[in-house]
């Protein structure tokens, strides 16, 4: 039978191109071949928390322990007794505030109190007329009313002015020798760090503004906002870590619904321990994927389509392996078909891809 040649050049050559390129094989090159083609190697570690995506987050006070404080009444700064940063006590003063508002009500105090007392005085020697029969009841009425009337004032401008800052003490000092006159205290609601202090010394500051920041929670949070595709990649408990400093976190919320406006999703992560970072400070922040695996160095990876393959160091020279990797940042994630300790191929993969071509 005679065997027609370009039929079988044709099958031939639909052979050698139907096989694929990047199958699991093994390249047979010496030592010496490995070396004069410059070829290096690194071993391929498991995944730590400095791997994978950076995105820049802000440091925040934790969400659960964050007290504003803000002024009663408008006023002008005259004060600060605390810096940012600095550990305070429940009803430690950290300002006064000199306001004019306030002058008013310590003033309608002051009248309010003294009426008190008169009307006080008026009833107690009224209630001894009527017990001796001297006055009607009807008079002893009037004169509790009035009692009444302005013990219900006095109260009522008390009550003003303890949300200044005036306890007991303070206000009979204020009354006697007209101690704190014109100002009021912005006073720390429980013991915890100021963290920011809004304004300074002279400035003038409206009513119901924010002064002064208290953290009262153990660490500092970072808020961090990354691409809704992350969302499936991430879980709360995960470990991500600050990069470059050692620092790490653990998320604790994330929005389960993508912002439309950007296509984002925040994330909020506690430090494990205190940490030197300052509120509003700016940071790197690094998530890990959610899976765990061996991390590929990205110039280990040789691309082919769909298709990725890398170069691993065996007994007798290099083998190509196709591994499905995970895109972790600016490396890969390898799940299986890979060792810690392995030693990748990070340069030289253009040469041994020309090898294995043939």
């Amino acid at each position: 039978m005679k065997l027609n040649f370009t039929k079988y050049r044709f099958l031939v050559l639909f052979a050698l191109f139907s096989q694929p390129l990047f199958a699991q094989e093994n390249l047979a090159i010496s030592d010496a071949d490995i070396s004069r083609m410059g070829i290096v190697f690194a071993p391929a570690q498991v995944m730590d928390n400095d791997a994978g995506a950076s995105f820049p987050a802000t440091v925040i006070n934790s969400p659960d322990s964050i007290a504003t404080l803000s002024a009663r009444f408008p006023g002008v700064i005259e004060q600060w007794q605390q810096t940012s940063g600095s550990l305070v006590s429940a009803g430690e003063v950290l300002a006064t505030i000199r306001s004019p508002e306030v002058l008013l009500i310590q003033n309608d105090w002051i009248a309010a109190s003294s009426a008190l007392e008169n009307s006080d005085f008026e009833l107690g020697k009224d209630q001894a007329l009527f017990d001796q029969g001297v006055i009607s009841e009807q008079r002893l009425s009037q004169t509790r009313n009035r009692q009444q009337q302005a013990a219900f004032n006095e109260k009522s401008a008390r009550a003003q002015l303890s949300l200044a800052g005036f306890n007991d003490a303070r206000l009979n000092t204020l009354r006697e020798n007209g101690t704190g006159l014109g100002i009021y205290l912005i006073q720390a609601p429980v013991s915890a760090v100021l963290t920011q202090r809004m304004g300074n010394v002279g400035d003038y500051v409206e009513a119901n503004t924010p002064v002064a920041y208290l953290n009262s929670g153990e660490h500092r949070w970072v808020s961090i906002h990354v691409p809704g595709r992350f969302a499936t990649d991430i879980d709360i408990g995960q470990t991500l870590a600050v990069e470059g400093s050692g620092q790490l976190l653990t998320l604790r919320q994330k929005d389960y619904a993508i912002d439309s406006s950007n296509q984002t999703i925040e994330l909020l992560a506690e430090f494990n321990v205190d940490s030197s970072f300052t509120t509003g400070q700016l940071v790197s922040v690094v998530l890990p994927p959610s899976r765990q695996g061996i991390l590929v160095p990205d110039r280990a990876v040789v691309h082919r389509g769909n298709v990725t393959t890398v170069y691993v160091r065996s007994n007798t020279g290099v083998e190509a392996r196709e591994l499905d990797l995970l895109s972790v940042g600016a490396e890969y994630l390898a799940e299986t078909g890979l060792r810690a300790g392995e030693l990748v191929v990070i340069q030289g993969s253009a040469v041994l891809k020309g090898i294995q071509l043939g």
